[in-house]
């Protein structure tokens, strides 16, 4: 099972930080800087927390989701602009520059388990079972429903269990594939399994279908022994690396990343690919474990067809989200959120 906190953290991280009005006052900072300070906050922090020591490119996580920095920049400043504009919120421009310079003191565990510093937290004025578009636009923080819809409502954050197929999750807690709900994150020696994930920087070690693993520190460079027997038995996958090679002598490998339209997961030679700016999907969802698939490209709000599926994919390149038909379905349309479409 392949969890990715990158990609599940970024909707509910996002929501807890780009969310204001875009005044500003002449002796604070614009919107537009407060913005563009944040933007290059987080991505530098989603790059340098998996980047493997003496790379020279982008950390795995940025590349998986955004592909480049350029990108990341880009799309990181759009969400937060938006959110700004969102009524009611508890958020400033200058509320904005106190969260970046809170990144110094971010670890990269809290950043990818939706758990910020006190002053990236934001709540707003709306109480439970008022309309939203962001978290912050909520006494609470959170805003359920809005993870494939442009209009949610306030709640309170979810427990562990929660269902997670149109809603974000909360703090230190995961949206795992393999049933869609909301489970928290497990610590170093902790029990897991698919659907216990393990947390950032940590692999799950001896779990089978009969019996539960534990989650341990993975190798974090490539050559590093692995596998069973090995001082290191399993590799650190948010940087990139899995375990291969021939049995008893498995090293710890960098995972390749692949294109639109490419193949994608394990593959029959043994090498792992994931994919560039998109994600991984068979014929029936997500690709994981051993199984092969192909790689979608996520999709922009401004394409010709800005088509999207929630389960077949492909997804949508955040801060848009994959906004599904009233009633039901997977199928949808990228759209990027405001506030004003809700007739806030």
């Amino acid at each position: 099972m392949r969890f990715l906190p990158w990609s599940i953290g970024v909707l509910s991280t996002l929501t807890v930080l780009a969310v204001s009005s875009c005044g500003s006052t002449s002796s604070g900072p614009s919107a537009q800087q407060a913005c563009a300070d944040l933007a290059a906050a987080r991505c530098k922090q989603r790059s340098t927390c998996t980047a493997v020591t003496g790379s020279t490119g982008v950390g795995a996580s940025l590349a998986r989701v955004y592909g480049d920095m350029a990108t990341c920049l880009q799309r990181e400043e759009l969400a937060c602009k938006n959110g700004l504009a969102a009524p009611q919120t508890g958020n400033s421009p200058t509320k904005v520059e106190a969260c970046v310079k809170a990144f110094a003191t971010y670890s990269c565990q809290d950043f990818f388990d939706n758990n910020p510093p006190a002053d990236c937290t934001v709540n707003g004025a709306r109480a439970n079972g008022m309309t939203c578009t962001f978290g912050g636009q909520c006494q609470s923080g959170y805003c359920q429903g809005a993870k494939t819809s442009v209009c949610g409502v306030c709640a309170d954050m979810p427990a562990a269990g929660a269902d997670c197929t149109d809603s974000a999750c909360g703090h230190n807690q995961r949206c795992v594939n393999a049933d869609n709900t909301c489970e928290s994150v497990v610590s170093l020696n902790g029990a897991c399994d698919s659907t216990h994930p393990c947390d950032s920087g940590l692999a799950c070690v001896g779990s089978s279908a009969t019996m539960m693993g534990s989650c341990q520190m993975g190798g974090s460079m490539p050559g590093v022994a692995c596998g069973n027997g090995a001082p290191t038995t399993a590799c650190d996958n948010s940087l990139g690396l899995y375990c291969a090679g021939p049995a008893g002598s498995k090293t710890c490998m960098l995972i390749a990343l692949a294109g639109d339209g490419m193949s994608c997961g394990l593959l029959a030679d043994g090498s792992r690919v994931d994919c560039m700016a998109g994600d991984c999907y068979t014929a029936t969802g997500a690709a994981t474990g051993s199984a092969v698939g192909t790689c979608k490209a996520s999709v922009v709000e401004t394409a010709a067809n800005p088509a999207c599926d929630t389960n077949l994919g492909p997804g949508c390149l955040a801060p848009a989200r994959c906004v599904v038909a009233a009633g039901g379905g997977t199928a949808g349309t990228c759209v990027v959120p405001v506030a004003t479409m809700c007739g806030q």
